[in-house]
């Protein structure tokens, strides 16, 4: 029993070294990291299929066109909600003033200067 523990920390003690010469490669020239990343780029743009300029001009077209009819859709929606509400409103508003009585400011002016009696 005390023996397995033994070798247990044993090989834990044997792995921490290891750990830190890990950590000291890992401290590369970042110029020589960032030149190996361009050129993986450029690789990598060698091996990417283009396509054909007809084809993108047909997808371009097909999102304007959707684009478009989108926007026209949720203009027309917008309208009508905006309408909508403005007849709501002037709904409301005249329903309001039939009900209560309005006094104008001359009339509110000629009342207070009025010498009371």
């Amino acid at each position: 029993m005390a023996e397995e523990k033994k070798a247990k920390t044993e090989k834990k003690a044997d792995k921490k070294p290891a750990q830190k010469k890990s950590a000291k490669k890992s401290g590369k020239n970042p110029f020589k990291s960032i030149v190996s990343f361009f050129k993986s780029v450029k690789a990598e743009g060698k091996r990417v299929i283009w396509p054909e300029a007809k084809f993108v001009l047909k997808n371009t077209l097909v999102v304007l066109v959707v684009v478009t009819i989108a926007g026209l859709a949720i203009y027309g929606v917008d309208t009508v909600f905006s309408l909508g509400l403005k007849g709501i409103k002037s709904l409301a508003s005249t329903s309001t003033t039939e009900t209560t009585t309005t006094t104008t400011t001359a009339q509110a002016l000629e009342q207070a200067t009025e010498p009371a009696e």
